[in-house]
């Protein structure tokens, strides 16, 4: 019955662009000139023939004009005013002038943040430098401080054209103490607290597959320490019979050691404010996994015998290595007859006064079918996505709590808040961006994901979708920074301020 329902709307959809299209081939024709025997020489027949025109053409061009128009309306104009402070006062360009350093413009600090409800709101500072020891190289340095105390620390360290060759290597440090961590029950949003202090130290080396190096290859191996608590509040998973803490490794420590590899094929024309090409990648890697160490079933007393069997109070035999694989494609299209999607100076202009200076007559001018055309097809970019993630266990049951994808606003799904963890998780997201000025993008989204136990077993039972709209600044060598608003439905809602980008 839903999908039934979603056809319905799709076709009204479809109906409605067809009739938006019509006028403009309408237009078309009413350039060339009259032909001798027309009806025009009787004036009478000609009136009777416009107003029944009139009346066809408001029949199909109402919704548009007062059901459509407003929302869009609704959606632009509280982003407005603030871009309007901010472009005419050049605060965006100042912004970018007041975070770079050097004589080359090859040092930038700024501020970092990401910012909810809840103990995961951090500010923190970046710290780029390019050319910092050697030519062509590049670091990186990002400290956080979360709303509850907690710090994070991660630095990043990479190099082009080691010793004159095609290869590039990289090093990358991270630290965690997060006292707030939780893990995921797989298949699940469930939930528990485990303080965590893990670091983590990653290698990788690479080299272009061809002369424009479009095609890339790279080989990596991570060195993980996991270091989990026991929370000192009762939302723990203790006992359980279907997620067992001996074979999962929650609140122990151990240490994972993956080796993994990927080949990447991207031709976009900019990393941040790319309007077309592709990115694919496919990427693989095996965890080795050590013994856990820690809190053990044994030492939770006679209760642990009413949710463990016999071998697994004795100590859990079970293998924890696993495989993870993901598949990333990436594509963009650019509408419109305009060779390039970032506007330059003189077209900012004209574009920030056109949104500036908006109000309802104006709104209800724009959206006309008439000027649909160049309000809606002309110098936008669709944006798609998708992404397949799956988790495959050497042994069922044994892979650690870590070892899980997540599905989140990171995937992105950003309507929602929660997170979920699965073995497979498979998501598809598009986006439809348009210019507000030099450094601002408009954004619609609608995102769609499934989660599944098993790589045969997707169902509608786990299918999610988020909808929203929102902002993002950046440069096109850049990202900077976004506000977007996130549905679920019509009764959720999550908002989204952080400098993360949507897409990886």
């Amino acid at each position: 019955m839903k999908l039934g329902l979603c056809r319905k709307i799709a076709t009204m959809a479809f109906c409605l662009l067809l009739m938006a299209a019509s006028p403009f081939a309408q237009t078309k024709e009413s350039n060339d000139p009259a032909p001798q025997n027309s009806t025009s020489e009787n004036p009478e027949t000609e009136n009777v023939e416009e107003e029944d025109s009139f009346k066809w053409s408001n029949l199909w061009k109402w919704p548009l004009d007062y059901i459509i128009q407003p929302v869009l309306n609704v959606l632009i104009y509280p982003i407005a005013t603030p871009i309007d402070y901010a472009v005419k006062n050049g605060v965006i360009e100042r912004s970018v002038d007041l975070i770079t350093f050097g004589e080359r413009k090859n040092i930038f600090i700024y501020p970092s943040f990401n910012l909810k409800p809840g103990a995961s709101t951090e500010l923190g500072v970046v710290y780029r430098h390019r050319s910092v020891f050697l030519d062509r190289d590049y670091l990186v340095l990002q400290g956080e401080f979360f709303a509850n105390g907690d710090l994070a620390f991660d630095t990043r360290y990479t190099k082009q054209s080691i010793l004159g060759t095609p290869l590039f290597a990289g090093v990358r440090y991270s630290i965690n103490w997060n006292r707030d961590r939780h893990f995921i029950v797989p298949e699940t949003k469930a939930s528990y607290l485990q303080p965590d202090s893990s670091f983590s130290i990653t290698w990788r080396l690479g080299a272009p597959l061809s002369d424009n190096r479009n095609w890339n290859a790279e080989i990596w191996t991570t060195q993980n320490f996991i270091k989990a608590d026991v929370p000192d509040i009762e939302d723990s998973l203790l006992f359980s019979k279907k997620f067992s803490i001996e074979d999962r490794g929650l609140y122990q420590d151990h240490m994972e050691f993956p080796i993994g590899a990927s080949i990447i094929y991207d031709d976009l024309d900019y990393p941040y404010a790319p309007s077309r090409g592709s990115r694919v990648s496919f990427s693989g890697s095996y965890n080795i996994v050590s013994k856990y160490d820690g809190v053990s079933v044994k030492e939770l007393g006679d209760e642990a015998k009413d949710y463990y069997d016999e071998d697994i109070i004795n100590g859990s035999k079970r293998k924890h290595d696993y495989i993870r694989t993901e598949f990333l494609l990436q594509h963009y299209f650019l509408l419109g007859s305009s060779p390039n999607y970032i506007l330059s100076a003189t077209e900012a202009r004209q574009n920030r006064k056109f949104y500036t200076d908006f109000s309802w007559d104006e709104a209800i001018r724009v959206w006309r079918p008439e000027n649909m055309m160049q309000t809606l097809f002309e110098r936008r970019v669709i944006a798609l996505q998708y992404r397949l993630i799956d988790l495959w266990e050497m042994e069922k049951g044994g892979a650690p709590f870590n070892a899980f994808p997540t599905l989140n606003a990171r995937t992105p799904l950003r309507g929602y808040g929660d997170t979920w963890a699965s073995h497979h998780i498979m998501s598809l997201s598009a986006e439809y961006r348009w210019p507000v000025d030099r450094f601002v993008d408009g954004v619609v989204f609608d995102e769609y994901a499934l989660i599944a136990d098993k790589i045969d077993k997707w169902s509608f039972d786990h299918y999610y979708n988020s909808w929203g709209f929102g902002i993002r600044v950046r440069q096109p060598n850049m990202f900077l920074c976004r506000v977007q608003l996130g549905f679920h439905g019509l009764h959720g809602v999550n908002m989204i301020i952080t400098i993360a980008p949507e897409f990886r």
